[in-house]
């Protein structure tokens, strides 16, 4: 009797010992095991814009000078009914025309400092792991898209003041005072235009970004109520206090708004093309995201630009062409386990 307890307790260890290893060998297994892959799928998205809304009463509006220019033409008089979106006043000069000559300088350097640093990158990806690392590549990665974005700024500076040089209606309205030049040459804020608007209530839009044309639908989402379809009058020529640009929305007839509420504006841009990966393929790494790609038998390090997500797949809106073979299961451990000899430390 004595002898059998004492043999129990070898075994139980002998049967520990033995899942262990079984255990070890999953693991390693699965950590050695081929990468799996699936191609980005192609998709198309409605990118979303959204901004701070609040329904205001309706008061006498002046169109005013948006930045220091000359009056070209003034075509409005008082008593006269204006559309929405109905031209009024056109500015130029040679100020204007300066600044405008600028800014399309600014975009056509932007432009060539973009395509520079793509070629700088693809030079870098080409020598990619025999002469460069992955620091190296990843902020050559990161000139590309400093550059890409430097470029849509000008671009949408450019476009600004584009539009600043036509002062429109931002309602209906009818005109109730017209303010006579001493000079053609005004400085920024000198009023020009008074109107006074047909409705009751408006919709008081502050946006950044790209702003859609007048006639644009959107949606109003109120903090205390349902959401409605509202339609874009036009941009007054004013920004808010933070340099948000300030848009006009017209309420649905009938609406039953109050002065006051306020939510959020959504509106929808049009269809983009886009990729689709699960979730499970996206890397977080030192604050950039990247997938890891399969090209020529090999995985190379992707950098790219995520957006929303859908069920188990997120959009990529930059960096990844559809088609292109991603690691989709363990990304994040290949990622580190495959690329970290090409690591150089920071000094």
């Amino acid at each position: 009797m004595r002898e059998s307890g004492f043999s129990k307790q070898p075994a139980d260890n002998m049967n520990k010992l033995l899942r262990f290893l079984l255990l070890f060998c999953c693991l390693a297994a699965g950590a050695h095991a081929d990468p799996v892959t699936l191609p980005a799928r192609a998709v198309s998205y409605r990118p979303e814009l959204h901004g701070w809304a609040r329904v205001e009463a309706v008061a006498p509006l002046t169109l005013r000078m948006p930045l220091a220019a000359r009056v070209l033409k003034l075509a409005a008089a008082p008593g006269q009914p204006v559309a929405a979106g109905e031209p009024l006043v056109w500015l130029g000069g040679p100020r204007l025309a300066e600044e405008r000559a600028a800014a399309r300088a600014r975009v056509a350097a932007a432009a060539q400092e973009l395509v520079a640093a793509r070629q700088s990158a693809a030079s870098v990806a080409r020598t990619y792991p025999a002469l460069a690392n992955r620091q190296t590549l990843a902020a050559a990665r990161a000139a590309v898209a400093a550059a890409r974005g430097r470029l849509a700024e000008s671009l949408a500076a450019q476009r600004a003041l584009d539009a600043q040089a036509i002062l429109a209606s931002p309602l209906p309205a009818v005109v109730e005072k017209v303010e006579n030049p001493a000079a053609p040459d005004l400085p920024a804020g000198a009023p020009l235009v008074t109107l006074l608007p047909q409705a009751q209530f408006w919709l008081r839009a502050e946006l950044f970004g790209a702003i859609p044309p007048a006639g644009s639908a959107a949606r109003f989402v109120p903090s205390d109520g349902a959401a409605a379809a509202v339609r874009l009058a036009g941009e007054l020529p004013a920004r808010a206090a933070n340099g948000a640009r300030v848009l006009n929305y017209m309420l649905p007839p009938g609406s039953q708004w109050q002065a006051g509420q306020s939510g959020r504006i959504i509106i929808e841009g049009a269809p983009e093309a886009a990729a689709a990966v699960p979730a499970g393929a996206l890397i977080l790494d030192a604050g950039h995201w990247y997938v890891l790609a399969e090209r020529a038998g090999k995985l190379m390090p992707q950098a790219v630009t995520p957006g929303p997500a859908r069920g188990d797949d997120v959009l990529i809106l930059r960096g990844l062409a559809p088609g292109t073979p991603v690691v989709v299961r363990q990304a994040y451990a290949l990622y580190h386990r495959d690329f970290a000899a090409h690591y150089t430390p920071p000094d």
